[in-house]
């Protein structure tokens, strides 16, 4: 399930990242987003969708998106 297809531009490996949607104290505490990145530093590929955090989804589907999302992705 967690799967992740390399780096459709360079081949690399790539992380699931949980990131807050919180700054100090401005935004939604508790809550997070999850991006997919590619480790190479000078490739910097990743994908993002919009609304796909826990504030309208729980953990495990916001995550299971962004999977799916990337990897979809990779196969084009």
């Amino acid at each position: 399930m967690n799967d992740l297809k390399p780096c459709p531009f360079c081949g690399q490996k790539v992380a699931l990242i949980k990131k807050p949607l919180w700054h100090g104290s401005h935004g939604y505490r508790g809550c997070y987003e999850y991006v997919v990145k590619c480790r190479n530093p000078e490739c910097q590929c990743k994908i993002n969708l919009g609304q796909n955090n826990t504030i309208y989804r729980d953990d495990e589907t916001a995550q299971k998106n962004a999977i799916e999302a990337w990897n979809r992705r990779a196969e084009k």
